[in-house]
């Protein structure tokens, strides 16, 4: 009896079979496994940490505020358990858990968005290619960990139960309520989310109106609402919404108008409309009208909702995105599953190097995304000034600092170890009134009767970044330069000059930068 070898190639090989399609497939994931693992550093994280990272020490919020000095309104903390997640996330595993608290939560959008796709009878392509488009055109309010993060998953998790009620579950609709008892103690997003539930519950009882859905849809909204006020605050969140938020907030890009914001960004928003405008204008299956005919009113008013909210503040866009993938998935799936027929019928035939290449490229993605998950860069126009920190910090405890919006919450982490207070950081309305506020935009801007503020407040030193008009002033007013890095300028009305120290070139910023 003889055995007949077989060389490595003919049992390796079929293990590597894979077609064109599967490749592109394959990229696809590539590109939004890297996309959400990487993630930058946003001016406000530093502060969001720390007040996590209270909250785990003390077991209870602050009533007052602790790191400014010209905080003159009770701080209601509505973002509390976003940011005990995020000091849990950081304790535990520092930057890697901020990364994997940041894709965790992105990938409960993608679920969602698949779970849509699915239920259009999406084919594996189209199915791939739609969940992609949707978290790469929603990542502009995903890519860093903030609560707003939060607040895109759970708007997204919300719209699935109202679709899945729609499909005949009649236990859907009673998560929505649990929904919005999380999202109120997450993030300020929630006032939109009642907006869309009450105008799809609205357009939901004009399409099929019975005496037992209004009880049922009554019921859902009164306990949406209830669950609201399941937060430290009671009925006082309400008060706080209603007496701060609102859409005119100039200084912050997030709240321009959608179409102020910059072309790139304009670019990327317009690619699921365009897709979604082209799927509703394709003719049915029936060849005998246009798929946008099966869109409900119900739906469209939901949508028309949010562009109205969107074109007013841009960083309503997410949430647009998100409900556009979702109540057009199926004029979109079905457009996409044409491109997924011709796809597979050009790209079919299965090869042994192009299983080699995938089965590497997989790999390559999944070294590079665990490197990107262990680090949170630090990049952008509004970089903190770390060196001028180490030195405030080391030369000056126990100061009164007045400081640049953008780095406040930097500052308040580099410095409130040494009892430094900061002047204006990115919490605005839960610690400052509107006039501090306003205050501080004009003193940036070099108001000419904005030049004794540093004075009226009781600053020791004034902290801005080198470009600022009123640094001139006040220096002919009397205040000295005490230190001077080259980005920055550290004000004084007293003391000695701080000496510099130099820094290594080429040193990576890298949360929490040191």
């Amino acid at each position: 009896m003889t055995t007949e070898s077989r060389s490595p190639r003919t049992w390796i090989g079929p293990l590597f079979q894979a077609s064109p399609a599967a490749f592109l497939r394959a990229a696809i994931w590539s590109f939004v496994v890297l996309l959400v693992s990487t993630t930058l550093a946003d001016p406000d994280l530093w502060g969001h940490l720390r007040f996590g990272l209270d909250l785990l020490e003390t077991g209870a919020l602050h009533t007052s505020d602790p790191y400014s000095f010209t905080a003159d309104r009770p701080w209601v903390n509505h973002e509390w358990l976003a940011e005990l997640l995020m000091g849990i996330a950081y304790t535990w595993l520092g930057p890697l858990g901020l990364g994997l608290l940041k894709a965790g939560t992105v990938t409960v959008v993608a679920i969602v968005l698949f779970k849509a796709a699915r239920e259009a009878n999406a084919q594996p392509f189209a199915r791939d290619l739609f969940v992609a488009v949707a978290v790469f055109v929603s990542y502009s309010r995903t890519q860093v960990v903030r609560p707003q993060l939060f607040s895109v998953a759970i708007f997204c998790v919300m719209l699935h139960l109202l679709r899945t009620s729609d499909r005949g579950s009649r236990t859907a609709l009673w998560g929505v309520p649990i929904c919005f008892a999380v999202w109120a103690n997450m993030h300020g997003g929630w006032i939109v989310g009642l907006a869309v539930l009450a105008v799809w519950m609205a357009g939901d009882l004009v399409r099929s109106w019975s005496t037992a859905r209004f009880a049922t849809l009554a019921a859902i909204g009164l306990l949406s609402i209830a669950a609201t006020l399941v937060n430290p605050y009671g009925v006082g969140l309400w008060q706080f919404i209603a007496t701060t938020v609102r859409p005119e907030r100039p200084d912050i890009t997030d709240w321009l108008p959608l179409l102020a914001l910059p072309r790139s960004v304009l670019v990327i928003e317009a690619i699921l409309p365009a897709i979604a405008l082209a799927a509703a204008f394709r003719r049915t299956a029936d060849g005998q009208s246009r798929a946008w005919r099966g869109v409900q009113l119900r739906d469209a008013a939901v949508l028309g909702l949010l562009l109205a909210a969107t074109l007013r503040v841009g960083r309503v866009d997410a949430f647009l995105q998100c409900a556009i993938a979702m109540l057009l998935a199926s004029p979109i799936v079905a457009l996409l599953n044409a491109i997924d027929v011709n796809m597979r019928a050009t790209f079919r035939r299965p090869s042994f190097a192009v299983g080699v290449l995938t089965a590497a490229f997989a790999a390559y993605t999944g070294v590079m995304a665990f490197a990107n998950l262990r680090v949170i860069r630090v990049e952008g126009r509004w970089i903190p000034d770390r060196s001028a920190a180490m030195l405030l910090r080391d030369a000056r405890p126990g100061a009164r600092v007045l400081t640049w919006f953008d780095w406040g919450e930097y500052a308040l982490w580099q410095l409130s170890p040494a009892g430094i207070r900061v002047s204006m950081d990115g919490r605005r309305e839960t610690v400052y009134s509107a006039r501090v506020t306003s205050d501080h935009r004009r003193f940036y801007a070099g108001q000419p009767d904005m030049i004794d503020y540093p004075d009226r407040i009781g600053a020791d030193h004034v902290w801005l970044p080198s470009h600022l008009p009123m640094i001139e002033p006040l220096m002919r007013n009397g205040w000295t330069k005490v230190l001077d890095t080259g980005k920055s300028i550290v004000l004084a009305r007293r003391g000695p000059p701080i000496a510099v120290r130099s820094e290594p070139d080429g040193v990576d910023r890298l949360f929490p930068w040191p």
